[in-house]
């Protein structure tokens, strides 16, 4: 492993042993997302439950906007129900009502 991947790694950016999740994680939604929050400050706040492998803050089309939620995969399954253990239902973004709604994507429910 290369001097940069060992400091990505270490910081927690990518995995240090795939670049591919393992075969059993889960795709999730995340509801009750600051419309006002990037893809940046997101990893950032999902990171401190495993490494993230993907996010994707859904968007209008044509203004380019957030529509205040996103699907997030981690590396590894069990980072993704911890997470969705601490933030379902419990926390509140700044700027917000209701708290995170965060739950497997119905893509995960498909065969």
């Amino acid at each position: 492993m290369d001097r940069l991947s060992s400091l990505e790694a270490l910081a927690g950016k990518i995995s240090p042993l795939s670049k591919e999740p393992d075969p059993d994680s889960i795709k999730m939604f995340v509801g009750q997302v600051p419309r006002s929050m990037d893809e940046t400050e997101l990893i950032r706040m999902f990171q401190v439950y495993g490494p993230v492998y993907q996010l994707n803050v859904l968007r209008d089309k044509t203004s380019g906007v957030s529509r205040g939620c996103c699907f997030v995969t981690f590396y590894k399954r069990k980072d993704a129900l911890e997470a969705q253990n601490a933030l379902h239902n419990m926390k509140i973004l700044p700027g917000m009502h209701h708290p995170i709604q965060m739950k497997p994507a119905d893509t995960e429910n498909r065969n």
